[in-house]
């Protein structure tokens, strides 16, 4: 599937526009449902920025394989990457922490 074609996708589309901001709810009744509000965004965007940064190494990782033996030594490299590491536990701590946040949201 192109780049242009993986931008194209509804969940793509989604990732973008929760990365950029999502539009607000009206304003909540009482500052704690507004704190949780703004908490819940942050942790959409969070969850956002480091799922784009994981789909960016799988990226990587995809075209070195169809690239086969040349990219041998760039696999290599690719596959030592703290960084990546870095940002599944920062997904995995915002999705915790969001559907944390959700269900106490849900409760009321």
């Amino acid at each position: 599937m192109a780049a242009t074609d993986r931008r194209a996708t509804p969940r793509r589309r989604a990732r973008d526009r929760i990365a950029t901001g999502v539009p607000t709810a009206p304003t909540a009744a009482t500052s704690e449902a507004a704190d949780l509000h703004a908490l819940l965004e942050d942790d959409l965007r969070q969850a956002a920025l480091a799922l784009g940064a994981v789909e960016s190494y799988l990226v990587r990782a995809t075209s070195l394989l169809e690239r086969g033996e040349a990219a041998r030594a760039e696999l290599r490299a690719l596959a030592g990457d703290a960084e990546v590491l870095e940002r599944l536990d920062d997904l995995e701590e915002n999705l915790g922490a969001l559907r944390r946040r959700m269900a106490q949201a849900a409760r009321g």
